[in-house]
């Protein structure tokens, strides 16, 4: 008894708490607490944080815990009665009208591919988030943001959509003028960096600037899948590590203000300018909750960070723990680089400070690792080189960002010279093409594998051993180490 009567820091309950709402969502798929009336749930809710929040305790934890349950269960099971209307189209033919709630994609096949969201059918508002694609129609003209007309089969739906529609047919585009600002300033951001940068290394550009991968070629698409390098032209967390740490640099002598404000602006205009699609909001709720932590002074654990976050998102939408391999992927590749690279770098080189080639060799690897088994399990992908091409590439692309948006600004402002100028630009484009393409063609680059749910479980079991082995022999504080630096 002892034990539970230890004084524990409060943001343990409050990680317990964010922790029991990520298992009540889980398991709200087998068990529906929607019989007990709400207020009941409330009252229990109400009295199970208070009684957690009393005293800063060992065994607060298990009343902030089971509240976070009783959570997750009812907006679990909520959502899975508001999407049970879905059910009287499953089956049929119609048509579905939606806005298209991040930049569209294309299959190997040339089908349009979209997200839409304010979902009609038949004029009836649905739900929820339907998936997409097109073989027919104006595919080319549609951009994010529009509300398009798609018509064919309804079919029930995977990861985190409840319903989709395959190689359908599209009927009907809406676009406004000013739909979408910050779209049509990337949009011309990117015309203007194609005139003074060949294709496809101004697509790849516009990929590491502004997470818009859709103009690269489906050939060049596959080698930075098989080069495991996707990532840097998907806007993620690591180009607002990037942005922070620029901003953090720029304005830190001037006040600690100045460079949090710096960031938070260059953050927000990044997010507007690539979408707020849900890897963007992961990125940038992790991002702010750092920096506010940062500016204030206080240190939060990174598994209280993620938890936290994972906590936000998933209320946000329960999909995202039913089966959205990007969302696993991202906390994922998190966890690898705040808590498993630390951790690493702290058990074999204690406090001596890592060399850049040997942060970002360490960030890479963990991250990869960590991620690796969500990506056989989800997709059935394994790229056995992906930790080389890394290598090769990362420690280049923010200085890769920065000229690529100098070529741009150049092509703006200095037009009878920016094609010079824009040559540093374009030779580091060309490199990281090189890389991808070189790695995608060592035999056995890219791999299908099979990976069982036994598999994925045993895999993370065994990554929590370690992990928890390397904290013991070290006792790394990961409170004094933030995630913007």
């Amino acid at each position: 008894m002892t034990f539970f009567k230890r004084e524990i820091h409060a943001s343990w309950i409050i990680t317990a708490g964010f922790f029991g709402v990520l298992f009540g969502i889980g398991f709200s798929l087998v068990l529906y607490i929607g019989v007990i009336p709400g207020w009941i749930l409330a009252t229990l809710v109400i009295l199970l944080l208070v009684l957690s929040l009393r005293q800063h305790k060992i065994w607060c934890v298990l009343p902030a815990l089971f509240a976070g349950l009783i959570i997750g269960l009812a907006r679990g099971g909520t959502e899975r009665v508001v999407l049970n209307v879905y059910g009287d189209f499953i089956g049929q033919d119609v048509t579905v009208t939606g806005k298209v709630s991040e930049d569209p994609d294309f299959g190997l096949s040339g089908d349009l591919r979209v997200k839409l969201s304010h979902v009609q059918i038949d004029g009836i508002e649905l739900p929820a988030t339907v998936w997409a694609s097109a073989i027919s129609g104006p595919l080319k003209q549609v951009k994010r943001s529009d509300i398009v007309s798609v018509s064919g089969n309804l079919k029930i739906g995977f990861a985190n959509f409840p319903a989709s529609i395959s190689f359908g047919k599209l009927t009907h585009i809406t676009r406004g003028d000013q739909d979408d600002l910050a779209r049509d300033l990337r949009d011309s951001f990117g015309e203007k960096l194609r005139e003074v940068i060949k294709a496809p290394e101004a697509d790849l550009g516009m990929g590491i600037l502004a997470g818009q991968k859709r103009a690269l070629p489906n050939l060049l698409s596959e080698a930075f899948m098989a080069a495991g390098l996707t990532h840097i032209i998907v806007a993620s967390g690591y180009n607002l590590t990037i942005l922070v740490r620029f901003a953090r640099r720029l304005f830190a002598k001037i006040s600690r203000f100045a460079a949090t404000s710096g960031a938070i602006i260059l953050v927000l205009i990044f997010a507007s300018v690539t979408g707020f699609g849900p890897s963007m909001i992961r990125a940038c709720l992790v991002t702010m909750l750092s920096l506010f932590c940062w500016y204030v002074g206080r240190k939060m654990h990174p598994v209280t960070l993620l938890c936290i976050v994972a906590g936000i998102t998933a209320l946000i939408n329960p999909y995202f723990v039913w089966g959205d391999a990007g969302w696993y992927m991202s906390f994922g590749a998190f966890a690898g680089v705040i808590i498993v690279s630390p951790l690493l770098q702290n058990y074999f080189w204690g406090d001596k400070k890592p060399s850049w080639f040997r942060q970002i060799f360490i960030d890479t690897m963990c991250a990869s690792l960590i991620t690796m088994p969500v990506i056989a399990f989800f997709i059935g992908n394994f790229a056995p080189f992906g930790l080389l091409a890394n290598l090769l590439v990362l420690p280049i692309v923010p200085f890769t960002m920065l000229l690529t948006f100098l070529a741009s600004i150049f092509a703006i402002i200095l037009p009878f010279a920016a094609v010079v100028l824009a040559l540093p630009a374009g030779w580091l484009l060309s490199y990281i093409i090189k890389v991808a393409e070189t790695v995608a063609s060592f035999p056995g680059a890219l791999n299908q594998v099979e990976f069982p749910a036994w598999a994925l479980g045993a895999s993370y079991a065994l990554s929590v051993l370690v992990v928890l082995y390397m904290w013991r022999k070290t006792k790394f504080n990961f409170r004094n180490d933030y995630l913007v630096k």
